[in-house]
């Protein structure tokens, strides 16, 4: 999505709701950043309870600032992210065409995409024959050097991308960013396979691999009982927390029809692969 911090708010309304309703102060609020397209676009909530994107070039701006890393997004060049993806969207048509898949092939300005059509599914092993027909074919690159800029082809369950750029490259530039030893970061993912997007984290932090929300939740309250901070969550907290990202909070009403509503029909009108309205 770039910088259109509007369609990351509106799959995070549930926690930005939450956030608002817990009246996070401003010091909180600043700790909460997002870097979207692995480690292309970085934003950072505001003090409106709204995501905002984070200056990139000048004094204090954070391509700006990690510069000295070698991997950072400061020092990719046009055209060597034009070689990246021209050889990804052939490879992924290559693909499409070969194994008579019932999908389209999407082109961004830091990614190449592969989606089903509409109503259609791409099953799990042609998504994973794609996204290793696209490593091969990138790792081909510069007689068999690879590509002048990190990568990332993964399997998104549903499509695949190779996306400019990856998740350790994201670690290292949050890291250097916030003042964060990446020893004192723990990566928690779901996508820990060579065909997933969370492998190449495996190289700079400590790792969680996780299969459910709930196996997340279990993991960040295991990191509070190890850092000595009490919590106890009562039944009424619980269900005031379900109430909020929910919507019901806005008008008291046990569900929140009018927000379901709009949401059902908001991801009926926006393409979920591209962000953008049909």
């Amino acid at each position: 999505y770039e910088y259109n911090a509007n369609k990351y708010e509106f799959r995070l309304s549930g926690l930005l709701n939450y956030f608002k309703a817990k009246k996070l102060t401003v010091e909180e609020c600043e700790r909460f950043v997002l870097f979207g397209g692995e480690c292309n676009y970085l934003l950072h909530l505001g003090k409106d309870y709204r995501l905002h994107p984070v200056k990139e070039t000048g004094r204090g701006g954070w391509l700006t600032s990690t510069k000295f890393l070698q991997d950072s997004p400061a020092n990719w060049s046009a055209e060597d992210i034009k070689k990246l993806l021209d050889v990804a969207e052939t490879a992924a048509n290559q693909s499409l065409q070969d194994l008579e898949l019932r999908g389209r092939i999407i082109r961004k300005k830091r990614s190449v995409g592969l989606v089903p059509h509409a109503g259609q599914e791409i099953p799990r092993e042609a998504l994973d024959e794609t996204v290793l027909r696209c490593q091969a074919h990138l790792q081909m690159m510069n007689n068999g050097t690879g590509p002048q800029v990190p990568f990332c082809a993964f399997n998104g369950g549903r499509d695949v991308w190779v996306d400019v750029g990856n998740k350790r490259v994201g670690v290292e530039i949050l890291g250097s960013y916030m003042g964060i030893d990446p020893k004192d970061i723990l990566h928690i993912g779901d996508q820990f396979l060579n065909t997933g997007n969370d492998y190449a984290a495996r190289d700079v932090c400590p790792c969680v691999w996780v299969t459910s929300p709930e196996e997340t939740t279990y993991v960040l309250k295991t990191i509070l009982r190890f850092a000595g901070v009490s919590y106890k969550v009562n039944e009424s907290e619980k269900k005031e927390a379900e109430k909020i990202l929910s919507g019901a909070h806005v008008n008291n009403s046990a569900v929140d029809f009018g927000e379901a509503e709009r949401r059902t029909q908001t991801i009926q009108e926006m393409d979920v692969f591209t962000g953008e309205m049909k």
